[in-house]
């Protein structure tokens, strides 16, 4: 796609595989889309995908937030774009900063900082009367000992990463200690007291400040001491109406305390009842999972294109349903049993089954796999669309039941 005079134009910061769908929508809605991403992803995008109309070349490590402000300030002088929008964590501050300078819509610079730093998070939550955890931000590890240990158990996570990473239940003092042993010096961390229950996310546009739109999605979780999630059910406001209540009273309360102005909100919290939810924390940004795509199908609109509606400025197009889901849709994550390497994954049987929209392996035979610890230790995934929960519930448990995996116990040279 050539860029002509007359078309409008969004910067894309990052472009990892579930920002696929936002080049879907830009392609249907004629935007010439300029890429900040690695040389790498671009070559792979750029065939695929003609309205990627320019690209600025990330360099420098990519998981780190300064790496992507000057390329995106570098394409944004010579596109002038109507649009901005940041993908995933290490693309919001840079979005958010191209946003204030250009004027164009957005979380805002404050939304998208608190964002980015637990313990910000925990002191403007505390500030609101929210409910969170009670916890402890330290430089140190050791230093907290005193606070933990008379209230085990706990939960230890960095203060700015994603996917699980360095998320951790202790529950004994000798785990303390073993802690202690391998991450005091590994700085600023939350100690938090840990929550009793399932959890869920909430998934809201907001415009202006308005929050538009939200679905409850609920989640299954490898349990302590990692939590790494293993499902995700879209929709699931249909069957909890009191939770879904409770989950959006605390949304909007999330949204007005950051003052987020327009974007995606993606609040994660646990729910010891109904009506006694925890905040876990929030991100202004996509979430992972495939979750837009699964809330795009329970709900029977395109959560991508709305978002991006928003982002140029305009009113998004909201399912016809309102706030109801019309189907159920899933995203499941397959996890290794034990550790050693993958011999072989053969996921035959979930090709052509009714109700799998797409699957695939993460990881390939000769890979040195474990028990999830975080998101990267996934064996592959399947995005599912099903008529309702009873359907999504039978079609998950046929898939792990047909995934056949081998791993030897020797580990890897």
């Amino acid at each position: 796609m050539s860029l002509s005079g007359t078309e409008r134009t969004v910067v894309l910061v990052g472009a990892g595989g579930m920002a696929e769908g936002y080049l879907r929508a830009a392609q249907r809605m004629g935007l010439g889309v300029g890429l900040v991403e690695t040389v790498e992803r671009h070559a792979e995008l750029a065939p695929r995908f003609p309205c990627i109309v320019d690209f600025e070349p990330v360099e420098g490590v990519p998981a780190r937030d300064e790496a992507w402000l000057p390329p995106g300030m570098t394409l944004a002088g010579r596109l002038a774009p109507d649009a901005v929008l940041g993908f995933a964590e290490p693309h919001v501050l840079a979005a958010a900063m191209l946003q204030h300078r250009l004027g164009v819509p957005g979380p805002g610079l404050d939304a998208a900082t608190v964002s980015r730093n637990k313990a910000l998070q925990r002191g403007e939550f505390r500030r609101a009367s929210l409910p969170q955890p009670d916890h402890r931000h330290t430089v140190r590890l050791s230093d907290a000992s005193e606070w933990a240990l008379d209230r085990l158990p706990v939960v230890v996570k960095p203060v700015s990463l994603q996917g699980s990473v360095g998320v951790e239940r202790i529950d004994t003092p000798g785990q303390w200690r073993d802690a202690v042993r391998r991450r005091d010096d590994e700085g600023p961390l939350l100690v938090e007291s840990y929550v009793e229950g399932p959890e869920y996310s909430i998934e809201a546009l907001v415009r202006d400040g308005k929050v538009l739109f939200t679905n409850l999605t609920r989640k299954e979780t490898t349990g302590a001491p990692f939590f790494v999630e293993l499902f995700h059910e879209a929709g699931h406001g249909a069957r909890r109406p009191a939770l879904r209540e409770a989950a959006d009273e605390l949304c909007h309360g999330v949204v007005e305390t950051l003052r987020v102005v327009t974007g995606i909100v993606h609040l994660e919290f646990r729910a010891r009842a109904d009506d006694d939810l925890v905040i876990m924390e929030v991100a202004v940004r996509t979430p992972g999972d495939h979750i837009l795509e699964i809330v795009s199908l329970a709900h029977g609109f395109d959560v991508y294109g709305a978002v991006l509606r928003m982002a140029l400025g305009e009113e998004p197009e909201l399912p016809s349903a309102g706030q109801e889901p019309t189907r159920s849709a899933g995203s499941l994550f397959l996890g290794a049993d034990r550790t050693g390497v993958l011999t072989s994954l053969d996921l035959t049987d979930w090709a052509g089954r009714s109700g799998v929209v797409r699957h695939a392996a993460r990881l390939a035979p000769g890979a040195a796999v474990r028990p999830a610890e975080n998101s990267g230790d996934r064996l592959a995934y399947a995005v599912l669309d099903c008529p309702g929960p009873a359907e999504l519930t039978l079609l998950t448990e046929q898939l792990r039941a047909s995934a056949r995996v081998e791993i030897t116990e020797d580990a890897p040279a």
